[in-house]
């Protein structure tokens, strides 16, 4: 190919290039897309912000039996759930104080600041966080996340003296959205 020709061929794959958007995931993938909720759920992510990883949960929340007024009740302590990704291979870990690692080593915390009810009582509920990323990888820059898609995880409505201090393990899973500020 002679060097006029090569020259117009490279331009138009630079091009190409710009014209493509630029990925929200990993290299190579585009981002997901964010879920389906009503037009005023409490659980949306503000403007500005793009799905940039989905990764599914499965696994247990667990409860203690504590006191409570005159009776007792089951206490959410932790969650412990492993990560997949869209392909289903292990991805990381979901942990105390809605902790996140990412198996590149990224990891983030997040904070409850809204939540919107299941569409069972039995389902935990679907929650939005804001998120504190730590180190490089699939987490970095994260700054919400949204757990949808809930199925199981609530605790009996009630417990008893004679089950007081016992652990509950209920399983549960779940979609987990995490989002970047777009730009």
């Amino acid at each position: 190919m002679k060097a006029p020709a090569l020259a117009c061929v490279a331009a138009a794959l630079l091009l190409a290039a710009c014209a493509t958007p630029a990925p929200t995931g990993k290299p190579g993938q585009a981002g997901p897309e964010p879920p389906a909720l009503g037009l005023f759920s409490p659980i949306k992510v503000p403007d500005g912000h793009a799905p940039a990883l989905q990764l599914a949960a499965r696994g247990v929340q667990i409860f203690r039996c504590e006191p409570a007024g005159a009776g007792f009740e089951w206490r959410f302590r932790q969650p412990e759930a492993e990560l997949f990704d869209a392909q289903g291979q292990p991805a990381g870990r979901h942990g105390a104080s809605f902790s996140f690692e990412h198996r590149d080593g990224s990891r983030l915390l997040g904070t409850v600041v809204a939540h919107q009810a299941a569409a069972a009582a039995d389902t935990l509920p679907w929650l939005l966080l804001t998120a504190r990323s730590f180190g490089q990888g699939a987490l970095a820059g994260v700054s919400y996340v949204q757990r949808v898609n809930t199925r199981g995880g609530m605790p009996p409505a009630g417990c008893s003296a004679g089950q007081a201090n016992r652990l509950l393990r209920v399983d549960f899973s779940a979609d987990f959205v995490f989002y970047r500020p777009r730009g």
